[in-house]
């Protein structure tokens, strides 16, 4: 589903341009502070501009929608400009099942049912229970009510079955791209009850309402460039620290980085880096030229007193997590220390682990810095300012990143499993993707149902919804709010493709082997990823408008 409005600013002047239809502005100045009221509960809403009323509209600002009132700040082109808002829904399909309100022309459905009127027809006749059929010869003489009661449950029960789909059953069917497409790739589990579903939209357009998965094409269209902030390549080979003096304050394209595991962003924009082999923390500046601010490119374990941060001897840091303000921690995991690198850049101890942290990668900062989280191998770690250090959740077979959902939930990648799971407050896991193989399922299935191999990255929407990042399988998920799994960047390898042209090309491998991947506070991708240190971009702003 799609909303749109147009209007006109001129000078501080605001005129409404043409029919804002659902979708409004309800505040609008000359500095690009602007409101735009009925959105969607899980959506996106663009800003475009224009010269002229009739065009070229060009997306300057995406922002993710949460409930009806929606602020986005964009910096105004100079002079008379138009604007348009347009708003997407980008929230999961949800069930494939038929309800009530689905079924629209019941009478015409009733005739064709009983009259056999087409092959596909005549299955279901076969197929409907003989109470149901007699309810639908009956129509108009019995409540709509009751008929529906009665066919909806047969319906359903049918396209959770086997597949409904024969080349002679449906050779007068004119079937969607889209279904000629899941067609195409034989589904099994949860994608075949979506085919059944589907294949009776095409059969009945008249009848019944055509189910669509609009949320995950909108999302898609809601991005636009891929882009390499840092890393130029170099040596695949581990451990292999490839940092030399002439990168410091140059182009963070031109550096080496050496097996780099998370980037993240402040509000600012810079982003910051675990340049792991390299044992430092870089961070790349608004004008992408790449600094340390961490760290001394040697191996060793520096002082845990107050000290300025460049100074500290770390040991293949490769956990993170940046605050808004720039502050920031590091999980130095051979010297198995969590440390904390505030805005003046001096270092201090946090969390002592006791001995080197096994495999740890994941960590995670409560605003207030009272709680938090890590991964430590086959165990999530705890830490508050009440109870000190203890384990968390234990039982996982080699653990990746963790994330925290918009609701306070901790969730864990299992890249041993290859799965990814919910934690509980008591440290009880659900299965929440991954179901432990390298290549079931896929795009559209549900996400516990797809191969996910050593699934590593994972980091949540606004919205709920979340993005899952390989390594060996080298790409990006994307899993919407009913549980169903899309590819969002397929990769291999050793691909390192696509830079300056519109992500989206499920063909073409363009990743490998994914790390990380974070958000920024504009709303791009950040994704950490390849054996040689390169950090991508996927540009959160709409590419057709």
């Amino acid at each position: 589903m799609t909303r749109t409005l147009v209007c006109l600013l001129l000078g501080n002047l605001l005129v409404a341009a043409s029919p804002a239809q659902s979708l409004k502005i309800s505040s609008f100045s000359s500095d690009g502070s602007l409101t735009i009221k009925n959105s969607y509960s899980q959506g996106v809403v663009t800003v475009l501009s224009a010269p002229t009323v009739t065009g070229p509209w060009i997306p300057v600002k995406n922002a993710f929608s949460l409930g009806p009132d929606v602020a986005l700040n964009f910096a105004p082109p100079e002079g008379t400009a138009f604007f348009r808002g347009l708003a997407v829904d980008i929230s999961g399909a949800g069930s494939w099942l038929f309800t009530n309100q689905d079924v629209v022309g019941l009478g015409s459905l009733a005739d064709k049912i009983t009259s056999f009127a087409d092959a596909v027809s005549a299955f279901l006749s076969d197929e409907l229970s003989a109470s149901t059929l007699d309810l639908l010869g009956s129509y108009g003489s019995v409540p709509d009510s009751e008929v529906l009661a009665a066919l909806v449950p047969d319906v359903n029960q049918l396209i959770q079955g086997p597949s409904i789909y024969d080349s002679e059953r449906f050779t007068g069917v004119t079937l969607s791209a889209a279904t000629q497409a899941l067609l195409a790739q034989n589904p099994q589990g949860s994608a075949l009850a979506r085919l059944n579903r589907m294949l009776l939209d095409d059969a009945y357009p008249a009848e019944v309402t055509n189910k669509q998965e609009t949320g995950f094409p909108n999302l898609v269209q809601s991005y636009d460039l891929l882009s390499t902030i840092a890393g130029a390549g170099g040596t695949t080979v581990s451990p292999s620290n490839k940092w030399l003096p002439d990168f410091e304050g140059g182009p963070a394209t031109n550096a080496l980085l050496s097996r780099p595991h998370i980037a993240m962003a402040d509000r600012m924009g810079n982003i910051y880096i675990a340049d792991k082999e390299a044992h430092a923390i870089r961070k790349v500046a608004l004008d992408g030229n790449i600094y340390t601010v961490a760290g001394n490119n040697t191996p060793g374990l520096g002082d845990t007193n107050p000290v300025p941060a460049t100074s500290v001897s770390l040991n293949n840091p490769n956990g993170l997590w940046v605050f808004p303000n720039g502050e920031f921690y590091i999980l130095d995991r051979d010297n198995g220390l969590i440390r904390a690198v505030d805005t003046n850049g001096i270092m201090t101890l946090a969390v002592d682990h006791g001995a080197p942290i096994p495999e740890g990668r994941g960590l995670w900062v409560s605003p207030d810095k009272s709680v938090l989280y890590y991964s430590a191998g086959t165990r999530v770690m705890s830490w508050d300012t009440t109870n000190g250090l203890s384990v968390f959740a234990n039982g996982f077979f080699q653990l990746g990143n963790l994330a925290v959902d918009p609701a306070g939930r901790l969730y864990v990648t299992d890249r041993g499993a290859s799965r990814a799971y919910r934690l509980a407050s008591d440290g009880s896991s659900t299965l929440i993707a991954g179901d432990g193989s390298i290549s079931d399922g896929g795009d559209g299935y549900l996400a516990t149902e797809t191969g996910l191999w050593q699934v590593r990255g994972i980091w949540f929407l606004p919205t709920g919804a979340y993005f899952l990042g390989t390594d060996s399988g080298s790409q990006v998920w994307y899993v919407d709010t009913a549980g169903c799994i899309h590819l969002f960047l397929d990769g291999d390898f050793s691909s390192h493709t696509g830079d300056g042209a519109w992500f989206y090309d499920p063909a073409t491998p363009k990743v490998s082997k994914v790390r990380q991947i974070t958000i920024d506070y504009d709303g791009n991708l950040i994704i950490t990823e390849h054996d040689a240190g390169y950090v991508r971009k996927v540009q959160f702003l709409r590419h057709q408008p």
